[in-house]
C-alpha cells in the first residue's frame, strides 16, 4: 500500500518542462568513500536513458546520470563532491529579488566512531557565489534554477542551514542539508 501510494505521489507531479519520466530501481551504491557517490539503476540506454539526463524522487534531486550502458545507468548523487547544480533560493515575497548561486556536492567524512550503522557521515551540500550583502534565513528551501539546462526549474534540492561571508569576501556560501 506505502509503495501505490508513493507512485501515485509520483504521477501527480507534474514538471515545469516537457520531460518524459523513467522509474528505475536502485540496483547497488558504489563508488570510493569521500572521492566518488554514485548509484547504479536498472535502466539504460535501450529504455531512453542519457548520459546527463537528472534523477530525481518525490523529495527532491538526487543526482545525474553520469554513464549508461544498454541495460544500467550509473548515477552521480548531488553529494559527490564532483557535482555542481545551478540553483536558487525560494523566497517568498520579491523583496530580495532571485538569489542564485552554484550549489557543490560536500563529499563524506568518517564518523568519529565508526560504527556498523554509520561508517561515513555526508557532508552539508555548500551553495556558493550568493550575493554578499544578502543574508538568507535558515531553513530557506533551495530549488534548481533551471540554467545549467540539466535540470528544470524549481526541483527541490535541499534547505539552507546557515550562510557566512567566503574568506575572500566577494561573495556569500550557504550550507544546504540535501532533500
Amino acid at each position: 500500500e506505502a509503495e501505490v501510494a508513493r507512485l501515485r505521489s509520483v504521477l501527480d507531479f507534474t514538471p515545469a518542462v516537457e520531460c518524459r519520466w523513467v522509474a528505475a530501481p536502485v540496483l547497488s551504491r558504489g563508488g570510493t568513500v569521500a572521492v566518488w557517490q554514485s548509484l547504479r539503476v536498472a535502466k539504460g540506454s535501450l529504455h531512453g536513458v542519457r548520459k546527463g539526463d537528472p534523477v530525481v524522487v518525490p523529495d527532491g534531486v538526487v543526482g545525474r546520470i553520469s554513464d549508461v550502458s544498454p541495460h544500467t545507468s550509473e548515477v552521480m548523487l548531488i553529494t559527490d563532491p564532483n557535482s555542481r547544480i545551478s540553483c536558487e533560493l525560494e523566497m517568498p515575497g520579491a523583496e530580495a529579488g532571485v538569489v542564485r548561486g552554484i550549489l557543490y556536492g560536500g563529499g563524506t567524512r568518517p564518523a568519529a566512531e565508526p560504527q556498523l550503522k554509520l561508517l561515513y557521515v555526508i557532508e552539508p551540500l555548500r551553495l556558493r557565489y550568493l550575493e554578499r550583502d544578502f543574508e538568507p534565513p535558515p531553513r530557506t528551501r533551495i530549488v534548481t534554477s533551471g540554467l545549467g539546462q540539466i535540470f528544470p526549474n524549481g526541483l527541490a534540492v535541499g534547505y539552507l542551514l546557515e550562510s557566512r561571508i567566503e574568506p575572500n569576501g566577494l561573495s556569500r556560501e550557504a550550507e544546504v542539508m540535501p532533500a
